[in-house]
């Protein structure tokens, strides 16, 4: 049950303004790839058996590693920078800290985060094959730190998201603070370390963790980066003590194997608000259901039983009822 990547729309949602002047992505030139320097897998984390068998991938995080060249730095620099500026114009505000959108706003991060020389890379590392998310705005996320000394650049949380990787655009020699870290552990630990649910995790908190269950990655400069299965894996940006530029992006992906469940977390990302997020999420589950329609199609026995045949195609269309019931929730 292996997908194709699910095909770019044919529009950009209203509200997104793309920009008219920034560079061509070239693989050649932009991208540096590197083997990573360590891979964590889910048993290191103390995830079990029906955890791991759950997911195709065993690799919880895997790095630092080097993806961009000093070429496709100063071209992804360039490009947070403006959008930061464009973002700014857009909401009258002095400050922003994150772009969404940003495929649709910048054709060379569509380019970037599509880039099948990325996802080879990436599939290698986890061992599985992966695939550019198959919604866009999840396809990368841009994130500034803010200004305000007092904050985090990113509490503690999970993504909503399956796979991604976070890549420190910025030079992290710069910056005193701003540290990534994760926690060495399951969900369900960290949960109860954090008072809370396995549910509530995505909400992000500011509490500590015991210093020895918390790793954190020195990217040796900016274009390195950290893969992880962002739904499996604690992770914060720490605050900084100086003011300075922290830009690192978040491009998702999804596992082109679709046999198993989905770890998009549906129902809150109905709640964001981006422009287009309820027609990327219909496309997302449509784009799931048919894969699994496919294969019902090769697979289903020719034997008129109609206990299998239900179940078959209820377990087909199972991400369509799932999105279909959410969102009659909300009307």
């Amino acid at each position: 049950m292996t997908a194709l990547p699910n095909p770019f729309p044919n529009s950009m949602p209203k509200g997104y303004q793309a920009l008219v002047d920034e560079p061509v992505f070239e693989p050649a030139r932009h991208l540096a790839l590197e083997a990573p320097a360590h891979i964590w897998t889910l048993a290191d984390f103390g995830y079990g058996g029906d955890v791991i068998a759950a997911t195709p991938s065993r690799v919880a995080a895997a790095g630092p590693f080097r993806l961009l060249s000093d070429e496709g730095v100063a071209a992804v620099q360039a490009v947070c920078r403006a959008l930061r500026e464009a973002r700014r114009m857009e909401e009258g505000q002095r400050t922003s800290s994150y772009v969404p959108g940003a495929v649709y706003r910048s054709r060379f991060l569509r380019d970037l985060t599509n880039s099948p020389e990325i996802a080879i890379f990436l599939s290698e590392i986890a061992g599985t094959r992966l695939l550019p998310h198959s919604m866009p705005s999840q396809q990368v996320y841009i994130n500034y730190a803010p200004d305000d000394l007092s904050k985090a650049v990113d509490n503690w949380h999970v993504d909503s998201i399956g796979f991604d990787y976070v890549l420190m655009a910025s030079d992290p020699a710069t910056l005193n603070g701003g540290r990534f870290e994760f926690f060495r552990g399951t969900m369900e630990h960290a949960a109860d370390l954090l008072g809370t649910q396995v549910s509530e995790l995505t909400e992000g908190f500011a509490d500590d963790l015991p210093a020895e269950l918390v790793e954190t990655i020195h990217f040796p400069g900016p274009g390195y980066a950290l893969f992880q299965q962002g739904h499996l894996v604690l992770h914060r940006a720490t605050r900084l003590f100086e003011v300075a530029e922290r830009i690192t992006l978040v491009p998702g992906y999804v596992t082109a194997d679709q046999s198993g469940d989905d770890p998009t977390k549906v129902e809150r990302i109905t709640t964001w608000g981006e422009p287009g997020i309820l027609a990327e999420l219909a496309r997302h589950a449509a784009w799931q259901s048919g894969v699994k329609l496919e294969s019902l199609i090769e697979q289903l026995p020719i034997a008129d039983d109609p206990e299998v045949i239900v179940a078959s195609l209820r377990n087909a269309t199972a991400d369509i009822d799932r999105l279909i019931a959410s969102l009659e929730e909300k009307t």
